[in-house]
């Protein structure tokens, strides 16, 4: 009769690395929740964006509201892009920073028409709008921002 072998013992190794990746997950997840307004450079981040968006058209101040979720890859990327560009215009031009998966924004996407993401609006001091879907590089942002300021 053969003899039976016992089964090696599995170290913990393979049980620990999976630990830890999940608790990395759990990190990455967090963070990445914590931060609310992609697009930093909001300063009405307590206000909604429909009034936000009110707010800079009466006051005849050029715009770019930016419609986004947190979650599609084309909006993450564009939303890297604003972050990155935006800032060299934040004196002259109001950035409205949309999340459309927020419930609180329904009325807004819904008024706006918006049915692709991501969706910006450059609106120009009259309150007139030029709509870009899709990602736009940086090169292509700047310019636009730049003739958003100068008023053309």
């Amino acid at each position: 009769m053969p003899k039976k072998r016992r089964p090696k013992k599995a170290n913990g190794q393979p049980r620990i690395l999976i630990l830890a990746g999940v608790l990395a997950l759990a990190a990455a997840v967090l963070l990445l929740k914590g931060d609310k307004s992609p697009a930093a450079g909001n300063s009405d981040a307590g206000e909604l964006p429909a009034a936000q968006l009110q707010t800079a058209l009466s006051e005849g101040r050029p715009t770019l509201a930016f419609f986004h979720s947190t979650t599609c890859y084309q909006c993450i990327e564009m939303t890297g892009i604003v972050a990155e560009v935006y800032p060299e215009f934040g004196d002259s031009i109001a950035l409205v920073d949309v999340n459309v998966y927020d419930e609180r924004n329904a009325a807004l996407l819904q008024q706006m028409r918006i049915q692709y993401i991501p969706t910006l609006i450059f609106y120009d001091r009259t309150g007139k709008g030029r709509i870009a879907v899709g990602v736009m590089g940086a090169v292509e942002l700047r310019l636009a921002l730049a003739a958003l300021a100068e008023g053309s």
